[in-house]
């Protein structure tokens, strides 16, 4: 019992010689101790874990607060450095080159193998290749037949609300919508999410789930992996969301599955586009990266980013138009003119993207709306090979250095005014205070080789659905306000308050709808 004792004894006094070392080094020896920053972000992430776990998604906020306190750069974890410069984003995500993104935010997903989560740039730079013709500009163009496809179903939902003259959860809509259209595309199928009554139980929701459990993974990474393991009804009653989860991840893995055995083969051949798993397979990819699991997190990826963010920037617009009269009426005015007329047997038919973006004020609240969803609201971190000078400050190489896209769109200096939905700031070529293009600080879709892959598709579904929402529809916000759009927790993804109800509209008759 005595030797029991005194091992016990030596082992508890090896791991608090090994923490207080560690504080020691992180304190005082270690390469960014002499940053700007509280100590206890010098010593831990428990801090993070605190914000961002227990408290949900506010440690934005939190990093925010640190800025206020310490300036422009901050030291925010024990490796990591903050900077809160709208200039210097040009730097770290544009001029940079290729550099890697920061392996530790890899799992916070549960698919580490997608291009998104791939930290290497070598890595990255093979699987983002593979997948850019699928998403050019000139494919995406072609595909609008599929949108226009969805689209149509979409109007007749809401003709339908219009005539019961029940609330339009429209927020719902827009995801089955963007949902339907990405399987489809990557698939030759989809589940036809906008039949579904309400769009009640949609991708979405599972999507939702994978993005507020992801902040837990982030911290803990085995805990998803541990829970994977166990029997599904033991998840539902454990942890409801990661069982939500894990149903839609052995999903995909059966779409990946049945795609390799040839039984999507038959449903490809029918339609007239070609897929995007389909044609991955058959590409020039090395083996390795064609393996069931790697494929299924690009399959989550591409299908999350296609509906999630597309699906919420739509939700945003749709708020802030109907919030603003004169806003709505400029844009119905300028859709009107350019629409004349209504094809009731195809009413999305006269929709054309490379026509309507040449609409001013349509693509003035398509901007604004994204700059106002964000697009994601986690910090993007990048390690460089070489130091970064940042003032008198130089940062070593290697370490991560973050920055964050909801404070560069709230900048006053950029964007004055910065919480209101001002579609005319992006009219007629505008600049910022400093002179330079505002176009040079919008980063809806991220900058530099790591921007967002799917930019075209989101861009046509844009244009599309709210050239055909606001120019054959009159909605009115039903029980919706400002706190169902602005932000209140980062779970990688911008959330309103939890129990928000999302956006309903009521959709009033109107002479022109037919």
């Amino acid at each position: 019992m005595s030797y029991l004792y005194s091992s016990l004894i030596i082992s508890g006094l090896i791991c608090l010689t090994y923490v207080y070392g560690l504080v020691i080094y992180r304190l005082h020896f270690h390469p960014l101790a002499r940053f700007p920053g509280p100590k206890y972000a010098a010593v831990s992430r428990w801090h993070e874990y605190y914000y961002d776990v227990h408290l949900q998604g506010k440690f934005i906020f939190h990093i925010k607060a640190l800025h206020e306190k310490y300036g422009p750069i901050v030291r925010i974890t024990p490796d990591e450095v903050h900077i809160l410069d709208s200039d210097f984003w040009e730097t770290i995500f544009t001029k940079a080159g290729r550099v890697d993104k920061y392996a530790w935010m890899s799992g916070r997903f549960g698919n580490e193998n997608s291009v998104l989560s791939t930290a290497p740039d070598e890595l990255h730079r093979i699987r983002r290749n593979a997948l850019n013709p699928f998403f050019s500009r000139k494919r995406i163009i072609d595909l609008q037949v599929i949108i226009r496809k969805k689209l149509n179903k979409l109007i007749a939902k809401g003709q339908e609300y219009q005539k019961s003259g029940a609330p339009l959860p429209v927020n719902r809509g827009y995801m089955a919508l963007a949902e339907d259209v990405i399987m489809e595309y990557c698939f030759a199928h989809d589940y036809n999410s906008l039949d579904v009554p309400g769009w009640s139980l949609i991708l979405h929701d599972p999507f939702r789930a994978v993005s507020i459990s992801g902040n837990m993974s982030l911290q803990f990474p085995l805990v998803p992996k541990i829970l994977n393991c166990l029997p599904q009804a033991w998840l539902v009653k454990l942890e409801p969301l990661y069982a939500l989860v894990f149903k839609m991840q052995r999903d995909f893995a059966k779409q990946i599955v049945d795609l390799k055995a040839g039984k999507i083969d038959a449903l490809a051949a029918k339609t007239d586009h070609p897929t995007v798993f389909s044609e991955l397979l058959r590409g020039d990819l090395p083996l390795s990266e064609k393996s069931d699991r790697r494929l299924q997190d690009e399959a989550q990826l591409i299908i999350g980013a296609g509906l999630a963010t597309t699906g919420w920037t739509l939700s945003v617009a749709t708020f802030y138009i109907l919030s603003d009269p004169s806003v709505l009426g400029r844009l119905r005015k300028e859709l009107e003119e350019a629409i004349p007329a209504v094809n009731e047997l195809d009413p999305s038919a006269p929709l054309e993207w490379t026509e309507l973006e040449r609409l001013p004020y349509l693509s003035a609240c398509i901007k604004e709306a994204i700059r106002l969803s964000y697009s994601t609201t986690s910090r993007n971190a990048r390690l460089f090979p070489k130091p970064v000078q940042y003032g008198e400050w130089t940062i070593p190489a290697r370490t991560p250095i973050s920055m964050t896209i909801p404070f560069l769109n709230h900048d006053e200096e950029i964007f004055p005014n910065s919480t209101s939905f001002v579609p005319e700031r992006w009219l007629d070529s505008p600049k910022a205070k400093n002179g330079s293009s505002l176009d040079r600080y919008f980063v809806g879709f991220g900058k530099g080789t790591r921007s967002c892959l799917g930019i075209n598709l989101a861009y046509a579904e844009l244009y599309l659905t709210l050239a055909a929402m606001f120019r054959y529809f009159e909605f009115e916000l039903y029980e919706t306000d400002n706190s169902d759009v602005e932000l209140a927790h980062d779970f990688f993804l911008p959330f309103p308050k939890l129990d928000s109800q999302g956006i309903q509209v009521i959709v009033k008759p109107t002479e022109k709808s037919g």
